[in-house]
């Protein structure tokens, strides 16, 4: 059994991380407020964990409460490419001096191991497609992805000058039934308020890499116990993409809509800092012994179909 410290636990993937860690007897306790609105994810385990409502930007107060853990999954951020664009502080904020601070935590505490999620969106717009790991120069689009990028170099910092590992996921388009946020969750919305048209932004030819929440927590605590190096850095998705096309036809299809007038708003991007073409190379990840078991086509409809079914 180890003792787990998650940031971000009522999120989406943290709430995940957190009911597979139970289920392996491992004692998890979230550092963070659960939020009202995510609160109905944990609602079954809340007996079973331990939480403190500790500010992410209060280091003192951290390094107080960080203490005793054997690892720090730290999922707690801002997690989309457009709110960097209309407050130009929040990725700093709450992702760079966020990530510092659990990192400053961790070093005054002794704890040596972090996992930390990352996303596509530190390639910018890569020239290599499928893209792997050691691709370069990283020019981000985005500040999301800029302070994702910042995020790993300080990790990186931090491990190699104080004896800490870390686990690096730069995770594609995740998506499952409790998802609150993101293109599934936006185009069903627009459909059930008028099932007769759709607006797509962007030409809706904008092509993501996807996988399934429970291939992505899998994926994480694989690589976790085999990978051991100070720095372990894997791209952890289906390593198959699908069109914003795709997945509103998709939608149309489990509700049974026909004959929707769907337009776009045009584009080659869906608002600044998006990124036309996601798709991964798993190379590194498939010879470490692993691979997804679903494709983005698949997550996908998996996905409407458990969202449709709880709605």
């Amino acid at each position: 059994m180890m003792r787990f410290a998650i940031t971000g636990g009522s999120g989406f993937i943290g709430s995940n991380l957190t009911k597979r860690l139970l289920k392996g007897n491992h004692h998890v306790t979230i550092i963070g407020s659960i939020k009202s609105s995510s609160s109905q994810r944990l609602k079954s385990i809340l007996n079973k964990i331990d939480v403190k409502d500790v500010d992410l930007d209060d280091i003192e107060i951290l390094k107080k409460e960080l203490k005793g853990f054997d690892v720090v999954a730290h999922f707690g951020a801002s997690a989309s490419t457009k709110t960097g664009f209309q407050k130009t502080d929040v990725d700093l904020k709450r992702n760079i001096i966020a990530t510092y601070n659990i990192l400053e935590a961790m070093r005054t505490n002794g704890i040596r191991n972090l996992i930390f999620p990352s996303a596509p969106a530190v390639y910018g717009n890569p020239v290599r497609i499928p893209t792997p790991e050691d691709t370069g120069m990283l020019f981000p689009v985005s500040l999301y992805g800029a302070a994702k990028l910042a995020s790993e170099g300080m990790i990186s910092a931090f491990c190699h000058l104080f004896g800490m590992k870390a686990w690096i996921f730069r995770l594609g388009n995740v998506v499952g039934p409790d998802m609150t946020r993101g293109v599934i969750v936006d185009l069903i919305r627009k459909l059930k308020k008028d099932s007769d048209s759709l607006e797509i932004l962007g030409d809706g030819n904008q092509k993501k890499d996807v996988i399934y929440i429970d291939d992505c927590i899998d994926g994480i605590l694989f690589l976790f116990k085999k990978s051991r190096n100070v720095i372990n850095v894997f791209n952890l998705s289906s390593g198959t993409v699908i069109s914003v096309n795709k997945i509103a036809k998709i939608i149309q299809e489990e509700m049974n809509l026909k004959n929707v007038a769907v337009k776009h708003s045009g584009g080659s991007i869906g608002w600044p800092g998006d990124v036309p073409i996601i798709k991964y190379d798993i190379t590194k990840i498939k010879k470490m012994g692993w691979k997804p078991k679903y494709t983005a086509e698949e997550a996908i409809r998996l996905t409407v179909r458990r969202i449709l079914a709880n709605n």
